[in-house]
């Protein structure tokens, strides 16, 4: 399945506590995760005034649906070629 990174401007989001924090991703999960669209949501990096998303998701248009859906915003989407992991000795895609 296609990896894909969302750039969302929000903000202040770098100043909320992290109980709010916390309720966003809840709901994000609930909306986001559909085993009916096959996108999951893996992970997010704050910045202060951004987010940066990772996803599985079959296609684009398909993670722009559930974005939606969500009411969360989208700057960006960019989908991933590769992986480089410290952790990891080779290249996975």
């Amino acid at each position: 399945m296609p990896h894909f990174i969302i750039e969302r401007e929000i903000a202040g989001v770098g100043s909320l506590s992290t109980e709010t924090l916390d309720d966003i991703a809840k709901k994000t999960r609930k909306v986001v995760n559909d085993p009916m669209t096959n996108v999951r949501w893996l992970y997010s990096f704050v910045t202060d005034n951004k987010t940066y998303c990772v996803y599985l998701a079959p296609d684009e248009e398909v993670l722009r649906q559930s974005s939606e859906r969500a009411g969360l915003p989208i700057s960006h989407v960019s989908r991933l070629t590769s992986v480089l992991d410290s952790a990891v000795e080779k290249l996975s895609k």
